[in-house]
């Protein structure tokens, strides 16, 4: 015979263990549901364009130097403005590939001459484009509001060109400057979607050089707006 005492616990314990399954399929039914609906609101799957502006450092200011006697010489300098566009693929709330072209306002050094120099007047300016291509992972917060990281490759261009007494020359061997390279890129940013088609975007990019004779280290701090055809 079962003791009664005995019989109640067991009871008991099967109660609380039916109201535990129950919480535990609960909070799955609830956490599948948000996920649904987030990545249901989340960035439309598809192609998409994006346009940024933004300010860049080139650091080329130690790169690009030319010093003379009694204080003559000039400098190219760290910072300007720029702009990039981009073409991309969304295959899901979470994936994407993207290719890019980033454009930047040509940095200009003009020769600071004594009035001993022997030197000419002149200048040094410095143009770079980039074309790039990166794998873009994405994290939605919420129904509206994602961010991003990015992974990839970019494809660098720095021209210097000297400007003495209107004779223009090409000056990239004689500062030691690669005109084209190849380089690791990353990004990070953050995108909000006023629409189901139409997001605003922030983000930071980084270009790294290798290699001999590279150019210096690009930072790119952008906002823009993006259009989802998905």
């Amino acid at each position: 015979m079962i003791n009664k005492s005995l019989f109640n616990e067991l009871i008991s314990y099967e109660d609380n263990n039916n109201n535990m399954i129950k919480k535990i399929m609960t909070i799955g039914v609830l956490g599948a549901s948000t996920l649904g609906m987030m990545a249901a609101n989340a960035s439309p799957n598809g192609v998409y364009v994006t346009g940024q502006l933004g300010y860049a450092n080139t650091h080329m200011k130690n790169k690009i130097v030319l010093s003379g006697a009694e204080g003559s010489g000039f400098s190219i300098p760290n910072n300007t403005s720029g702009g990039r566009l981009a073409l991309g693929y969304q295959f899901n709330p979470y994936l994407a590939v993207e290719m890019g072209y980033m454009r930047l306002l040509k940095q200009k050094g003009t020769l600071k001459l004594a009035p001993t120099s022997a030197w000419a007047a002149g200048s040094e300016t410095l143009a770079q484009n980039a074309f790039d291509v990166a794998a873009k992972g994405i994290i939605p917060i919420s129904d509206k509001l994602n961010i991003y990281g990015k992974i990839g490759v970019a494809y660098l261009t720095s021209t210097i060109t000297s400007d003495f007494n209107s004779i223009q020359n090409n000056q990239n061997d004689y500062f030691g400057i690669a005109k084209h390279k190849f380089a690791p890129e990353a990004a990070v940013g953050v995108s909000y979607n006023i629409t189901h088609n139409v997001a605003l975007d922030t983000s930071w990019t980084h270009i790294q050089p290798l290699g001999k004779n590279r150019p210096g280290n690009i930072d790119f701090v952008a906002v823009g707006i993006g259009y989802s055809f998905g």
